[in-house]
């Protein structure tokens, strides 16, 4: 398994809860963030 540690995250443009395009740049590091990915939904 290769893993990346201490490589920077990439910044990536996800929709917020209200839709919203927000940047990781823009938020990281003004509160706790946790970020999940789910592989699939079942």
């Amino acid at each position: 398994m290769n893993q990346a540690v201490g490589k920077s995250f990439p910044d990536l443009e996800l929709p917020d809860h209200e839709g919203q395009a927000v940047k990781l740049s823009q938020i990281a590091g003004k509160f706790p963030l946790i970020l999940v990915f789910y592989r699939g939904y079942w």
